[in-house]
């Protein structure tokens, strides 16, 4: 085995250097680093629900106030939409938890369901739904945790919706603070 030692490294023609071949290990020496490699997981965010959400019966509804133990290294979310920013497009993974709470209104929940608008449309992005079916309609309380990835643009927005349905119309469900959060960020290619 032979050293070589070196200051810089530059392609003698292109801009490709390779080191190593196929099924080579490159590995680097004991305290030593690297960098301008890799990447980093930028822009990222996350936020809790800082109160209780009504939401009416049935109806598809905005999921607001992620604002409690609010994360935003790139200032893209603002507590219910994340836009993403100037230099931040790429792949993004998205995670939802709503915890729905039907024991105010009988305990008879029968829908739990979870969206992601993508540029204001939930067209084309799966849903996240839990129903129970015949007499057995008493969900007291769910949690639906839901997650997908996106290509996104700068600019392009992502938010939560819910519906959520109790049997016998009598009230409105709530999506809890309690273990409600929202949160992504952006992939590393």
């Amino acid at each position: 085995m032979s050293t070589l030692e070196v200051n810089t490294i530059n392609p003698q023609s292109g801009t490709t250097i390779t080191i190593g071949g196929s099924g080579d290990t490159v590995s680097l020496g004991s305290g030593a680093t690297q960098s301008g490699f890799g990447g980093t997981n930028t822009p990222f965010f996350y936020g809790r629900k800082a109160s209780d959400q009504t939401i009416t019966r049935g109806t598809q509804t905005k999921v607001t106030g992620f604002t409690s133990n609010e994360i935003d290294s790139d200032n893209g979310f603002d507590g219910t939409t994340f836009t993403v920013p100037s230099g931040g497009a790429g792949k993004y993974f998205f995670n939802v938890n709503l915890f729905c709470d039907f024991s105010a209104v009988g305990s008879d929940g029968e829908i739990v369901q979870a969206n992601f608008f993508y540029n204001g449309s939930s067209s084309g992005i799966p849903e996240a739904k839990f129903q129970t079916n015949g007499s057995t309609r008493n969900i007291r309380m769910f949690s639906v945790n839901y997650s997908f990835i996106q290509t996104m643009a700068v600019g392009d927005t992502m938010e939560v919706y819910t519906v959520v349905t109790d049997a016998d119309g009598s009230g409105n469900g709530k999506v809890s603070a309690n273990a409600s959060c929202f949160m992504g960020y952006k992939l590393v290619e």
